[in-house]
């Protein structure tokens, strides 16, 4: 799965960063991110099988890590998770001789059932190297780009998107449309700027590009 474009909006306080964790957390709440096992829905057979690796390639990998486990236990380490994901390619690599690749990956990847994470940080552990493909991506702001960060966007930057110091929803709302805001955004960064009414500022809105 590629990377998520993705626009929220909040009230504006005069603590950008508390907005930013009231914001994570109000999608986190709402259950508005992906988990891996979210990434099946919808994808049929053959395009999960488009993407299966060779099973020599698996039992290559199987083998490597079998050797590895047993050098390092023989060097006095502790093995005991190393191990266990071992066993794991072991039994994914039966289940995909004995039902197919797409079993396998559903059975692996499908979290249905499974007890929903409890906090933000459960929910970016279960994502991992995925990602959320949400603002829980975004874990600070920052004056300058940074990967998990979300940075302000520059006055020059406001002048050339809008016109002005001082942006209103529409205008966020026309440039979302034709894509403009998303190209300030690197994947895994962020950007957000101020929103005014009357002169007045009124929201905070956060752009950016998360997940794999």
């Amino acid at each position: 799965m590629a990377a998520t474009g993705w626009l929220y909006y909040c009230t504006y306080t005069h603590d950008v960063d508390f907005s930013l964790q009231q914001l994570r957390q109000m999608v986190f709440d709402r259950r508005e991110f992906t988990l891996p096992g979210d990434l099946l829905e919808g994808t049929d057979a053959a395009t999960l099988q488009k993407s299966a690796p060779p099973t020599s390639d698996l039992q290559k990998l199987l083998k490597i890590s079998q050797e590895l486990d047993q050098a390092l236990k023989g060097m006095g380490f502790d093995t005991t998770e190393s191990e266990k994901q071992t066993r794991d390619v072991g039994r994914m690599i039966e289940q995909i001789d004995q039902k197919g690749f797409v079993f396998a990956a559903r059975e692996v990847l499908d979290t249905d059932g499974s007890p929903a994470p409890e906090s933000i940080e459960a929910a970016l552990e279960l994502s991992a190297e995925a990602g959320t493909h949400s603002i829980l991506d975004i874990h600070c702001i920052s004056p300058t780009p940074q990967p998990g960060a979300a940075t302000p966007l520059s006055e020059d930057q406001l002048q050339t998107l809008f016109g002005t110091l001082q942006p209103t929803r529409a205008m966020i709302e026309s440039a979302d449309q034709t894509g403009l805001l998303h190209d300030h955004c690197e994947h895994w960064h962020a950007v957000y700027l101020t929103i005014y009414e009357a002169g007045q500022p009124v929201e905070y809105v956060f752009v950016g590009k998360s997940g794999d």
